[in-house]
């Protein structure tokens, strides 16, 4: 009885990580507008269930996001048309694929057609990030079997708390969902490796199936720890046999995801679309097509896959811009968006090495991981560190061995700081940088995208005009939310936005105070067209306010530079009324402005 007891008692640290990771994530979604995917990745998952159809949204696999459209059950979405969003066979082709058309249908649905779109987006969020639940239980269980209770009592809380994992968690997108798989999944091959019996490799074969069907970066790194297993176990040839009783439950998962509406073995793709990757990929991509079983639009997304990671995307370091990315982008994001609690278990944990050498389970995942980390490090894509998530609950499982060298009360020392840490950035978990480096007020300095601003800031923004009593503002946004969804008025200063938004111009009789908001995004020019910077004067005076850590607001009032920019970012968009407006408001302010804009005007005849 005693026993009994003392083992309840030992799972109480886990139980409450866990309770900490639901309370924390289901109360930060709560205060979150949509970031800019969300609103594709749910109206795409509750289109496949009411259309029975996955030729759309090719760039994903279709499991979490339908998982999360079951949220259509639970609240009223009203959908558009099939033909708003099914493709044809050309438009699906992987060289001429573009999501405009699933942003305009998800805009119908959320925005205008009068769907319920706070409880169809918190359903979605909540169906998730319950996902997250078995991920800490397995990762607890899996330290302990390493490093015994209080190692995995330490990675466990960690994991709960880690504003990186949360900010992702509660969030209707596939990094999360598919890392937790993938990590889940990576647990019972290594059980099987001691074992070699097919109960663990069943139950590792559904979870990586899992993995697959939700993301298609996920072949990656389930290549590379069958591989790892493959060197780990003892008997090659069962190891080889179990493989390929494998292969078919893969196929059968992936196609069931699809709802077997698919057509598989074919020649799918058309001479000239492949042909911007290299042959190692179009070789095994046709031979693919035509053998593996697999679905047409899964296959088309992993081309794609190929073909945006190439092709590159713009993205921002450090004051730099690049297309291409930079080789040491994700090593330095995630130092920079480590916390320190996890920054010191890692160092602890090297300095364990001298006393505790690595284990050749360890090696088991700290390969792999290291393998995907080059890998990801190769890509042209660097637009955040949800793209490596996957390496924060392998990294707090390895860094938890550190508790050998945590003496008295150190153990409690590391979870009150990272607890204390959480609650500093609560509930604005995405714009996370280590407060030792300021904090998400100086992260603008560093990252962008979504590992400052998503787009996940209108609602806090919505609560703090209404509190100033709605005055005057001007907005310029990065995201896919609708400001008029959230009752905001605004005069649009050039928005990015996946469909067209413009707001109410503000007339230029306005005397009392008036405002700019504008999101981090833009305010450092990522996606503004070869990164001009409109909006750099911003960065040199101080906001009045930063909502949601992502939206910075400023007093223009009485700032006629602030009314030159503006005029002439609506100028050069063919915003004449605008245009005049802000002149004429900069002339008032400053009539020395009269001449500034006379020259403005001469330069560009």
């Amino acid at each position: 009885m005693k026993d009994r007891k003392k083992n309840q008692k030992s799972f109480i640290p886990l139980w409450i990580s866990v309770t900490l990771f639901i309370i924390l994530a289901i109360s930060s979604t709560l205060k979150k507008s949509p970031v800019y995917d969300e609103t594709l990745h749910l109206a795409d998952g509750i289109a496949y269930r009411e259309f029975s159809n996955f030729r759309f949204g090719i760039e994903h696999p279709p499991l979490l996001r339908y998982i999360a459209g079951l949220s259509g059950y639970f609240a009223k979405a009203i959908l558009p048309a099939r033909e708003h969003l099914i493709r044809t066979d050309e438009e699906i082709r992987v060289n001429k694929w573009s999501p405009s058309k699933d942003f305009a249908f998800a805009d119908k649905v959320f925005f205008i057609n009068g769907s319920d779109t706070d409880r169809l987006l918190f359903t979605g969020r909540l169906l998730l990030l319950l996902v997250g639940i078995p991920l800490i239980i397995i990762l607890h269980r899996w330290a302990k079997e390493l490093y015994g209770g209080r190692a995995a009592d330490i990675s466990a809380l960690m994991l709960a708390l880690s504003p990186n994992l949360l900010a992702h968690a509660g969030l209707v997108t596939t990094d999360f969902g598919s890392a937790a798989f993938a990590v889940m999944a990576a647990y019972f091959l290594w059980r099987y490796t001691k074992k070699q019996d097919l109960k663990n490799y069943l139950l590792s074969s559904t979870l990586w199936a899992l993995s697959l069907s939700s993301k298609h970066s996920a072949v990656f790194y389930f290549s590379i720890f069958q591989l790892s297993a493959f060197c780990w176990t003892g008997d090659k040839k069962k190891f080889a046999m179990h493989f390929l009783i494998q292969i078919p439950l893969l196929i059968f998962i992936i196609n069931l995801c699809y709802g077997f509406t698919e057509p598989v073995c074919g020649a799918f793709f058309h001479a000239d679309e492949l042909k911007s990757l290299p042959l190692f990929v179009r070789g095994p991509l046709n031979l693919a097509a035509k053998i593996s079983f697999l679905p047409e639009t899964y296959l088309k997304g992993i081309a794609y896959s190929f073909f945006h990671s190439r092709r590159g995307h713009s993205a921002y370091l450090l004051g730099m811009y690049s297309v291409k990315g930079w080789l040491y982008y994700f090593p330095l994001a995630m130092l920079l968006k480590s916390t320190l609690a996890g920054i010191v278990l890692a160092a602890l944990s090297a300095l364990s090495v001298k006393s505790l050498k690595i284990k050749k389970d360890e090696m088991f995942f700290i390969l792999p991981s290291a393998a995907f980390l080059i890998f990801m490090m190769l890509s042209n894509l660097n637009i955040g560190i949800r793209h490596v998530i996957l390496l924060w609950p392998f990294g707090f499982l390895f860094f938890s061995r550190a508790a050998k060298l945590l003496k008295g009360r150190a153990p409690a020392a590391i979870a009150a700081l990272a607890i204390f840490e959480n609650l500093l950035i609560f509930p604005d978990y995405i714009s996370h940088f280590n407060f030792t480096l300021g904090g998400p007020k100086q992260g603008i300095k560093y990252l962008g995208d979504s590992n400052l601003d998503w787009g996940q800031g209108l609602k806090q923004l919505a609560q703090w005009w209404e509190k100033e009593g709605k005055p005057p503002l001007t907005l310029s946004y990065f995201g896919s939310g609708s400001p008029e969804y959230y009752g905001i008025r605004y005069q649009g200063c050039l928005m990015a936005t996946p469909v067209e938004r413009g707001g109410e111009m503000i007339s230029a009789e306005n005397t009392g105070k008036e405002y700019f908001a504008l999101s981090a995004t833009n305010l450092q020019g990522i996606y503004l067209g070869h990164y001009s910077r409109p909006f750099g004067y911003f960065l040199s005076i101080k906001p009045v306010k930063i909502c949601g850590s992502s939206i910075y607001i400023y007093d223009i009032s009485d700032d006629y530079k602030a009314r030159l920019i503006m005029g002439s970012i609506y100028h050069a968009r063919g915003q004449k009324a605008r245009a005049e407006s802000e002149f004429r408001k900069a002339v008032k302010l400053n009539p020395s402005a009269e001449k500034i804009i006379r020259d403005y005007f001469s330069e560009k005849q």
